[in-house]
Order: structure tokens, then C-alpha cells, then sequence
């Protein structure tokens, strides 16, 4: 559809003249500078280019450095009409920083023919080194994360490169996110709207909190919205001030994607509703304080003020405040949360905005197979506290728990498993560092959550008339099958135990976050079928590209069945050079051809095992150990295990199952497993025992 002076054409004839005339002057005004040089660039780069970066870290610095189109001349024009204009100098500019990043990403990578003096094996191994290297620069991903962002987010000016705090004007969103954010609340506008029901929805839009206006969420982002519904407080001319209130905060959030076990890759989406009341006290620095002491640095303050302020101790304190502020206040409510696993493929659909991808457990065979969802009801209780000296500031929150969820998980053809029960919950936060967390800070940031679920547990199949009866009792009375009659196969209890840990050490402006990160999550599931039979599964993800995995079971009659243990390695987005060599370990036949230079890009690898597997890989390693360095070593090994270096000598010096896996799976070992199991097969002769399961990441 055409447009006119960058607003759509019938929309700005629909316009009275004196607002036709506006957006003319506008329009003018914003290309008025390119007057003299039609070839001059829309947005203007810093005075260090990106083109002229000869780093990823300078690309970064030049690409945010660039200015941010000025859009204080659309404030008097209608919304729908100032949408447009807004929208089409966004694309623009996000177009600029997008090829701007890209070509830098481009230039800067290393390049094969960099290494074509070497012979064929080391070039490709020097390079894929030389490669990683660059992957893992954070100003690399950086400038990964601006294409993306760029990319995905094209009609829109991101808060942190404002000046403007992160709250919005809802007059000021583009027409399209608008009505994205208006379909969140359940307000659907016409396909082909009129100028007043736009103008209608804004109204509507303007009653939200402003926080709700980020309706668009990325893969590892969230949004939050927090508002107050009500309180009081003491005079802010106090040192030390009292205060109570009520709260409403929501969050949503999607988690990167997770390769997980047989190469399941998920996503985490979550979203939480929570109401708190609470009451502290805030001290420190004063209004008056802060006026007093510019007043004073400049010369501007009189000598009489001074004097009365000196002359009255109570008075003193008010004017100067404390020399260290801070806060605590602790607080009590409820949450509801709405958390899903879901595929790659619904976690797009959730990043565009398509709630309705969401696993609904109203209609579960629409689930795809392996994604799940889990309802909390819980009420909370807590505290929180910050304390500031000068630049430096400490904080934490502290929150407990308690409530019920229930859940629905889609297994393989028309089964399904429902759960419900009790939910308890701890969680905590602590920031250490300079400035102010989520403003603009440089410092440390923990997050630990730990969560027990106590479920009773049913695997119903919808395919059969009984099962679909057993499925709508659970889902109108929350009740869970307690035996197994026809369509309930298995029935029984599950006791889960979730720990999760992020940590975060570098810069924090606003959204923006430029330095290193972890985070793992533990999950301990036991189910007990009323057979008396158990399952259990251990799992522990250390960030989206390690996971270990154990599984067993124990029969009715208390025994371990050890035909179904199974002990799992997954390593997600593997050196391709480093695949090849652990294919060649498994392989163990030194008269085939190398499957070197076979593999192209980062590759999903998982290595399986049973418990004698684990116990055949300890003896090769002993046989290996044996044939290098002598019986001696293996004998100072064994009289003390603590003398064992690196990864061979490591399973050498096991002696069970578990302590043969806990090497294997330590991620310390992850870049040098490959060698060393290729070694030890070359050196033995023959294959390392388990199984090998290679996927192209791409």
C-alpha cells in the first residue's frame, strides 16, 4: 500500500489539512540535513565507524554509539498518524544497525584461506580452533544478538539505546503492537479498523501499566510489568521512612533452546501473575539532603541557611541524611504461574506473539509429543533488602512458597500423564556491585530457585472411551486417578525436586548485558506406581548445550533392574573437529579412513551407557594407563586416586559405575574427552564401549 510524507496514503488523506500539514513539516524537517548530500546515509554513524572497527569490541562500541532518530516532532500529531512515521524511521535505523553488525560479524571472522599454509588436517583444525574462539568472544555475540534483535524487532527502537526510561507512551506504539498488546487483554480491533476505534484502542491501551506495553518476548529475555494499587508513607524529608503498599507484577518469559536427551530440544515459557502487600522502611539521603549538598559544592548556599542547619542537631541530621541508604520491607500475597515446555517451533510462534501456541490441557492431543504444562496456585511470603555507600550496592530478596499445581505432559501416541498436588517453593536473588542493578551496574548477580512437588501421577490413554472420562474428572475436579481401572494404565505418586542457579558477572544497562553467565538446573523426578514398582531420573543442564542424564528402575519386589539403567551424556553444538574424533574412538578401527573433515558445523552428540559399559571404559582406561607410563602409575593411582590427572587417569583411578559417569560427564572434561578416548581406543586397539549418537545442529 502506498504511503505519502512516510504515512499511508489513505490514512493521510483521511487527515483534516491543518494535521496534513503537520506531517508534511515533519517529514521535511527529518530529511532536511541529507539536503546537501543525496547520498548521505539516513542515520548518521559515530565519528569511529563500524567499517572502521578492526574489533568485534569497537563494532559494538560504534554500532551503539550510533544516534537515536529524534522523534520529539511527532508529539502533536494523531496517534495512528505519528505510528507511522515512528515505524517507518524505526525500520530504517534497525535496518542500519543490522547490516552494520552483520558486516562487521562477517569481516572480522576468521577465514580459511588464513590458514592455507598449513597442511590440510591442522589448517582445518587451527581454524575450527580459531572459530570457536571467535564464537565464544561476548562482543561477537553481542553483535549476534543486535542482528537478531534488529531482525525480529524491526518496528521498534530498543528502550536501552533511549534516553527515556523503559515506561512507554501508549500514543507512541506502532499501530501493529498495539493491536498485539490489545489481543493480550482479550480486545480484538477490525481487520480493516476505523481512525476511531484506533483512536479507541489507544484510550484503552493508556489503562495499562506502562511496563505491559513490552508485549514481545525473545528466546532468553522475559518482560515484567510492576504497578502499585494503593499505600502509604511517611514525609520523604525523613531519614528513615515507613512505608506500606499493595503490588501487582507480572512477568513473561521464554528460555534459549535446550538440546536435550535423544536430542529433544525445548524451550521454557513462563508467565506469572503475582498480588503482594508489603511494609518496610527506606533510609537514607534526603530531597533536602541532595539540594543542600549541590547547593553547597557550588557556592549557592547562604551562610545563614548554613548556620541554622549547624546550630540544630535535629535539624542537621534531616538536611544531611545517613550516609548509607538502603531499604528492607517484607511482604506477603499469592502468584499464579502458567509454565510450559514447548517445542522450537511454538517457542517462535510465542516470540511473535501467538499466545494461542501455548500447550492448552483443555485440548491435549493437540500437544505436540514431549511438551507439557504446569499450573501454580501458591501464596508467598517474603523480604527484601538493598543497602548503597556511596557508588557501591549490596541487595537480595528472599521468597517462600506454598501452594498446589497440577499439570499435563503429551507422551508418545494418545497417552497422556496428569499430575497434582503440592508445590513449595523457595527462591533467592542477590546483586553485588556498583550503581544500581537493573539500571545501570557493573557487578555480581545470583539467582538460586529450589522447588519440591509432591503429585499424585496417572497415565491415561484418550484413545479408549474410559480414559477420556478419566481425563475430563481430572480436568473438572483436579482429581488424579488413584488406581488403574480400563483407559488409566499406570497410577501412583511422583516426588520432583527442581534446583536452579544463573549467575551473571559483568555490565547491566538497562536490557543490555555484556559479560559472562551461567546457569544449571538439577531435576530429581521418583515415580512409584501403585504396583510398587519405581522410576527415577536424574537430570542436571549446566546452560543449553551440556546435559547428564541417568535413569533406573526397581522392581516390585525392591530389586534394581540393572537391564534398565542408562546413564546419558549430551553434548549440543560439538567441534566438529572434536565429533570426528569421537567418532573415531567408537569406531575403534584403526584400518578404516578417519571421519576427519566429515562433519560440517557444530554437531549434537549423545553417548550412552549401561552400568558394565561404564566398568569396560574404567578397564580400557587401566589398560591404557598400563601401556604408557607403566604398572607403577597405575599402582600410585590406585593407593592414591588423588594423584590422577586428567581425564584417562581419572576413569583409571574409579572404582564404581557412578564414579566412572561422574568423570564422563563432568563438563570440565568436555573439550578434552575427545582426545582422550580417541587416544585410549588407539592405544588399546579397541573401540570405546557404549553408543554414539551424532545429529547436525544446523
Amino acid at each position: 500500500m502506498g504511503q505519502i510524507y512516510g504515512v499511508n496514503t489513505q490514512t493521510y488523506f483521511r487527515l483534516p489539512e491543518e494535521d496534513r500539514q503537520a506531517i508534511r513539516q515533519s517529514y521535511q524537517a527529518q530529511a532536511q540535513p541529507q539536503a546537501d548530500n543525496d547520498d548521505a546515509p539516513t542515520v548518521t554513524l559515530a565519528a569511529t565507524t563500524p567499517v572502521e572497527a578492526t574489533t568485534p569490541q569497537q563494532a559494538v562500541q560504534a554500532i551503539h554509539a550510533m544516534p537515536v532518530p529524534d522523534n520529539s516532532d511527532l508529539a502533536g500529531m494523531p496517534s495512528y498518524a505519528a505510528s507511522s512515521v515512528y515505524e517507518s524511521r524505526a525500520q530504517t535505523y534497525n535496518q542500519t544497525r543490522l547490516d552494520a553488525a552483520q558486516a562487521a560479524l562477517d569481516r572480522l571472522a576468521p577465514q580459511r584461506s588464513d590458514y592455507d599454509s598449513l597442511n590440510g588436517a591442522t589448517a582445518s583444525y587451527e581454524y575450527g580452533q580459531a572459530t570457536q574462539y571467535f564464537d565464544s568472544n561476548l562482543y561477537v555475540q553481542e553483535l549476534r544478538r543486535i542482528v537478531d534483535e534488529a531482525g525480529t524487532q524491526p518496528n521498534s527502537i530498543p528502550t536501552y539505546l533511549t534516553d527515556t526510561p523503559p515506561s512507554a507512551d501508549p500514543q507512541s506504539v506502532p499501530l501493529p503492537q498495539m493491536q498485539g498488546a490489545l489481543a493480550l487483554l482479550g480486545v480484538e480491533l477490525p481487520a480493516n479498523a476505523t481512525p476511531d476505534q484506533i483512536a479507541a484502542g489507544y484510550q484503552i491501551l493508556a489503562t495499562v501499566p506502562d511496563d505491559m506495553l513490552g508485549t514481545l518476548i525473545n528466546p532468553g529475555s522475559q518482560v515484567t510489568y510492576n504497578t502499585g494499587a494503593g499505600g502509604i508513607s511517611t514525609p520523604s524529608f525523613i531519614p528513615v521512612r515507613g512505608e506500606a503498599g499493595v503490588t501487582v507484577e507480572g512477568k513473561v518469559e521464554l528460555s534459549d533452546v535446550q538440546t536435550g536427551v535423544n536430542f529433544e530440544q525445548t524451550q521454557q515459557f513462563r508467565m506469572s501473575v503475582q498480588t503482594q502487600g508489603e511494609a518496610g522502611i527506606d533510609f537514607g539521603r534526603t530531597p533536602i539532603g541532595t539540594l543542600y549538598k549541590w547547593a553547597d559544592r557550588l557556592g549557592q548556599l547562604p551562610e545563614s541557611v548554613r548556620a541554622l542547619s549547624d546550630s540544630s542537631p535535629v535539624l542537621s541530621r534531616i538536611v544531611r541524611g545517613l550516609p548509607v541508604s538502603g531499604s528492607y520491607h517484607e511482604f506477603s500475597g499469592a502468584r499464579l504461574t502458567y509454565e510450559a515446555v514447548v517445542t522450537p517451533q511454538q517457542g517462535a510462534q510465542l516470540a511473535d506473539g501467538e499466545l494461542e501456541a501455548a500447550p492448552n490441557p483443555l485440548a491435549p492431543l493437540d500437544m505436540p509429543t514431549g511438551t507439557s504444562v504446569l499450573i501454580r496456585g501458591q501464596s508467598l511470603e517474603g523480604s527484601t533488602w538493598e543497602a548503597s555507600y556511596k557508588a557501591f550496592t549490596a541487595g537480595g530478596t528472599h521468597t517462600e512458597l506454598d501452594g498446589l499445581g497440577f499439570g499435563v505432559r503429551r507422551l508418545e501416541g494418545s497417552m497422556v500423564e496428569v499430575y497434582a498436588g503440592p508445590v513449595q517453593t523457595v527462591e533467592n536473588e542477590m546483586f553485588l556491585g556498583l550503581g544500581r542493578q537493573g539500571t545501570a551496574a557493573i557487578g555480581i548477580a545470583s539467582e538460586y530457585k529450589s522447588e519440591t512437588q509432591d503429585m499424585s501421577i496417572a497415565r491415561i490413554d484418550l484413545s479408549t472411551s474410559e480414559g477420556q472420562a478419566a481425563y475430563q474428572q481430572f480436568m473438572s475436579s483436579g482429581r488424579v486417578p488413584d488406581w488403574t481401572p480400563p483407559g488409566v494404565p499406570q497410577a501412583g505418586t511422583t516426588s520432583i525436586y527442581t534446583g536452579e542457579h544463573a549467575s551473571f558477572i559483568g555490565v547491566q544497562l538497562g536490557g543490555l548485558e555484556i559479560g559472562g553467565s551461567s546457569d544449571s538446573q538439577l531435576t530429581v523426578t521418583r515415580t512409584t506406581w501403585q504396583d510398587g514398582s519405581i522410576e527415577q531420573r536424574n537430570t542436571y543442564a549446566l546452560g543449553d548445550n551440556h546435559v547428564s542424564d541417568v535413569s533406573f528402575s526397581i522392581g516390585a519386589d525392591g530389586k534394581p533392574i540393572d537391564a534398565q539403567t542408562q546413564w546419558r551424556v549430551v553434548l549440543g553444538n560439538y567441534d566438529p573437529a572434536l565429533t570426528s574424533y569421537l567418532s573415531d574412538a567408537y569406531n575403534g578401527d584403526a584400518s578404516q579412513p578417519s571421519s576427519y573433515g566429515s562433519f560440517d558445523g557444530g554437531q549434537h552428540v549423545q553417548l550412552s551407557f549401561s552400568s558394565a559399559e561404564l566398568m569396560q571404559l574404567r578397564d580400557q582406561a587401566r589398560d591404557s594407563v598400563r601401556e604408557l607410563q607403566g604398572q607403577d602409575k597405575l599402582d600410585a593411582i590406585d593407593r592414591d586416586p588423588v594423584v590422577a590427572f586428567g581425564m584417562e587417569e581419572s576413569l583409571a583411578a574409579a572404582t564404581t559405575s557412578e564414579e566412572v559417569y561422574r568423570v564422563v560427564s563432568n563438563d570440565f572434561y568436555q573439550s578434552q574427552m575427545a582426545e582422550s578416548l580417541l587416544g585410549m581406543s588407539l592405544q588399546t586397539g579397541r573401540g570405546v564401549p557404549g553408543q554414539i549418537a551424532i545429529r547436525d545442529a544446523g
